[in-house]
């Protein structure tokens, strides 16, 4: 599997566990809560996803 479908997947996971969230949340939190989902959902992943998302590297050892 490559690391683009891995981030995919967390990201996918993120959102499942914010939904998950919404159900025991005040309407003020669950406002916030959606916005910064929306925010996950329409902006484009960019190419500087590694600055922005953090993510493990699923084993992956960097060589110097």
């Amino acid at each position: 599997m490559s690391k683009e479908i891995k981030i995919m997947q967390a990201m996918d996971e993120c959102v499942v566990n914010a939904c998950e969230r919404m159900k025991s949340l005040c309407p003020e939190e669950r406002f916030h809560l959606m916005c910064e989902m929306g925010e996950w959902m329409y902006n484009p992943l960019s190419e500087e996803i590694e600055k922005v998302l953090m993510v493990p590297d699923f084993g992956e050892k960097e060589i110097l």
